[in-house]
């Protein structure tokens, strides 16, 4: 009661019970989805187990100042990777909610074809037709198309009408071609709070009301899986290994009487697997891990997708910098979104995109003219390759106005890796992404860097004052390529190091169509290292939605 409000129900390792029915490993964008249905069964008790905090102050609910480019990092986990050649930064969430917390609040579903590639490719159960129900349980749309848009996307709008892009209220209408100039979708709710999962799923009342059966064990991290072999060859994961997220914590063993199902994201689960020895022979070998279970699948096939920034100058007017220069404007902004709701607070740094696939686009960068085959969604031959984006990030000139278009390579055919560098849980994995490995990808990001110039050129003779901060010196090859390799950054979308695939594929599988990891009979993954391929999506829509359906197959499991 006010003025001393309930706390959110967390646990340290030391107040777990010794055994649960299911314990998720990972309190991240899917992990709370699939908690959350887990524990609506009161019959069934759930532990989660979340690196991060439960922390759920304002500037964790405000939009803009909870992303990660401008918040205060409490809850991003920031990792070293190799990419072209060069050392990077690679963002991931951290807390409950995972990257939900800090990401652009995108919400994109993919389209139909996307799906419908994974059942063409053996994958029972997870087509469009088959998805869409689990896409509309997680989804509570208010407002189909933001009104709060700056000066800049209005411009891109407009440019991309005259390159020949069509123009659509909808990036997840499933009926709309897949090509095409398109309003996005946000998690705000009607408030004007960001809802990440944690919020949407985990809220405290619901905490609350299920602290019987549900458990949060947050600042906390699993060493590793235990198991035992079965008489059938197969193995069965029998619990938890667990600590404080402190060097040198004391470790606690908890136990899975039916289930144990990781959610940590592409970059944790695998490091998980390895941890508990199951993994690739030879470098569990090398790094002094116990070989328990092989499976060469484990942190290899690493996607995301790459993105070479155009950067550009724009009125002051129109750009965030603007809330810097001005501090009267700052605090005018501020009074709009706590009075009225609405405002540049509210905003996220994304509000356009232009999907299309390359071999659509003329040589001029223009939108050739479609087939009828070529506009239908359901085709997994027209999912789009690239992604062209206007955003907002805080690393301009700050006595201009400035804004970026990011060319994202949304079908990358390269393939990175995620290995161990020791056997402690708290030290960082190994993280090649190994971008533009495959000159396939070069040549399609060339293609994209080619249509960001073109909409700039459209807004140039529109009249829209665009200037340059730093773009390609010409379109040529060669000119494209050193730009790329000087300006690319990581959309921090990664994915399939546990891919859903055979164990025998060419790419070698981890989780079977039920995501049961291979040779267990009650492991489980479900986050973003279970995809085939990375999807060409924002990835939080599709991660919920995992999360979702595995909450209902291992229901049916134990029902049965």
């Amino acid at each position: 009661m006010w003025p001393f409000p309930t706390p959110y129900p967390t646990l340290t390792p030391q107040q777990l019970r010794a055994e649960y029915d299911y314990v998720i490993v990972g309190g991240g964008t899917g992990g709370c989805v699939l908690a959350r249905r887990l524990a609506e069964d009161r019959n069934g008790t759930v532990l989660v187990i979340e690196r991060g905090d439960a922390r759920d102050i304002w500037l964790d609910r405000f939009p803009l100042p909870s992303t990660h480019y401008w918040s205060d990092r409490k809850h991003s986990m920031v990792l070293e990777a190799d990419m072209l050649g060069q050392k990077t930064d690679i963002i991931s969430g951290k807390g409950l909610g995972g990257t939900s917390r800090i990401n652009s609040m995108q919400y994109s579903r993919g389209t139909s074809g996307e799906y419908n590639a994974w059942a063409q490719a053996g994958r029972k159960g997870w087509s469009y037709s088959e998805l869409l129900p689990y896409f509309e349980r997680t989804e509570c749309l208010y407002n189909p198309a933001t009104n709060a848009h700056y000066g800049t996307e209005g411009a891109i709008i407009r440019s991309s009408q005259k390159a020949g892009f069509t123009y659509g209220k909808d990036v997840n209408d499933p009926k709309l071609p897949t090509s095409g100039c398109f309003l996005t979708h946000h998690t705000i709710d009607s408030s004007g709070t960001r809802h990440s999962t944690f919020r949407a799923f985990l809220p405290k009342e619901f905490a609350l009301a299920h602290s019987r059966n549900l458990h949060l064990c947050v600042n906390t991290v699993a060493r590793k899986i235990e198991m035992e072999p079965l008489a059938d060859g197969n193995l069965r994961a029998t619990g938890v290994v667990v600590q404080s997220a402190t060097p040198g914590a004391a470790s606690v063993f908890v136990k899975a009487r039916r289930e144990v199902i990781l959610c940590s994201g592409a970059l944790r689960t695998p490091q998980v697997l390895m941890l508990s020895g199951i993994g690739p022979e030879k470098h569990l070998r090398d790094i002094g891990v116990p070989v328990v279970h092989i499976l060469e699948g484990v942190g290899s096939n690493l996607q995301d997708h790459l993105g070479p920034h155009v950067d550009l100058q724009c009125p002051l007017e129109h750009s965030l910098y603007l809330l810097v220069r001005r501090p009267w404007y700052l605090l005018y902004q501020l009074l709009r979104y706590f009075i009225f709701g609405d405002g540049w607070f509210l905003t996220s740094l994304v509000e356009v995109c232009i999907l299309t696939c390359a071999r659509w686009l003329d040589a001029d960068s223009g939108q050739k003219p479609l087939t009828e085959e070529d506009k239908d969604p359901s085709r997994p031959e027209n999912i789009p390759d690239l992604e062209i984006i206007a955003w907002q990030s805080p690393k301009y000139d700050r006595k201009r106005g400035g804004f970026s278009m990011v060319a994202a390579l949304l079908r990358p055919f390269s393939r990175g890796t995620l290995r161990l560098r020791s056997s402690d849980p708290l030290e960082q994995p190994i993280v090649n992404l190994n971008c533009l490995s495959d000159t396939r990808d070069r040549t399609t990001m060339r293609t994209g860097v080619r249509l960001c110039m073109r909409i700039v050129r459209e807004m140039e003779k529109d009249g829209y004052p665009v200037g340059y901060f730093k773009a390609p010196q010409s379109l040529d090859d060669d000119a494209l390529d050193a730009f790329i390799a000087g300006n690319s950054r990581s959309c921090l979308h990664y994915s399939s190091t546990c891919r859903m695939a055979p164990r025998d594929d060419p790419e070698p599988g981890v989780v079977d169509d039920e995501l049961r990891v291979h040779g267990f009979t009650n492991l489980r993954i479900a986050d973003a290292s279970m995809f085939p391929q990375v999807p060409a999506a924002h990835l939080q829509a599709p991660v919920a939605v995992v999360a979702e359906k595995c909450a209902d197959m291992i229901k049916a499991t134990w029902r049965a």
